[in-house]
């Protein structure tokens, strides 16, 4: 009976997971479609700024 639930427990966990990871990479998708042509400084830091959220989505150390 615990092994049963030791191993109900672990597939749950997998499947929470992939769906943490699939709406991750959703939010990813929204952030770099909100990308805007840079012409200026203002464009520049506002992609800058996005790209920072996704590093920060990836789990990236060094944007911390």
């Amino acid at each position: 009976m615990i092994q049963e639930e030791d191993d109900m427990t672990q597939e749950i966990r997998a499947l929470v997971m992939l769906e943490t990871a699939k709406e991750v990479k959703k939010f990813i998708d929204k952030i770099e479609s909100s990308k805007i042509a840079e012409k200026d400084e203002w464009s520049i830091g506002l992609n800058q700024g996005l790209d920072w959220a996704v590093r920060i989505l990836n789990k990236d150390k060094s944007a911390s």
